[in-house]
């Protein structure tokens, strides 16, 4: 392969890298995020009306997000499925494990804290440098936009172990409206390229 052959695999690869980083995003999790804003943000606040109730016990919690979780799910499938995806693209692949794995550390964490049976929860400003890490990976991946996510979790962090009381009560309100501002610009992008592209995106 001479030089001016490898420049133009390369010009290639490039645009299938940025062709479905872009599907993926615009096709597959605007509406997802947006819904998820509401029902996690939910979640975050029924966990902190909870703990002010004096609930300490993990039943309680276990029942609240026994009911968020399959919700999430439920609305992943079925956004999909009526966005007719296709093929799940490499990028796809890796959004679904940042964020499994951040969810799973953060019930790690939250099972961690009630084990040491302490008072003071360390949860949710360890949920939010997870939250940030996670958006943090989502930059190098999908652009440089969601470091800007990742910075606000990181110093919500700092602000909670201030008042630690009201941990989950500011996570509800941040990650609400991250999520949902995240989700509506991958929304209004998509329609965006839908209305200037023609048909519909598609993935590689």
């Amino acid at each position: 392969m001479n030089r001016e052959e490898a420049d133009q695999a390369l010009q290639l690869i490039r645009r299938v890298v940025a062709q479905a980083r872009d599907d993926t995003a615009l096709q597959n999790w605007g509406v997802i995020w947006m819904v998820h804003a509401l029902t996690n943000g939910a979640g975050f606040l029924g966990t902190h009306v909870l703990l002010q109730q004096g609930h300490r016990s993990p039943g309680p919690f276990v029942l609240l997000w026994s009911v968020i979780v399959p919700i999430n799910l439920l609305s992943i499938w079925w956004l999909q499925r009526r966005e007719a995806a296709g093929v799940r693209s490499f990028i796809e692949r890796q959004v679904w494990s940042i964020w499994t794995t951040c969810m799973a550390g953060m019930v790690l964490v939250a099972l961690i804290n009630w084990m040491l049976g302490l008072d003071v929860l360390f949860m949710p400003p360890v949920a939010c440098v997870l939250i940030a890490m996670a958006f943090s990976v989502m930059g190098a991946l999908m652009g440089r936009a969601w470091y800007v996510a990742a910075a606000l979790f990181a110093l919500c962090a700092l602000g909670i172990a201030r008042v630690p009381g009201w941990g989950f009560a500011v996570l509800a309100a941040l990650w609400g409206v991250t999520q949902l501002m995240g989700g509506l610009l991958l929304y209004r992008a998509r329609r965006r390229r839908l209305t200037e592209g023609g048909s519909r995106p598609r993935l590689v």
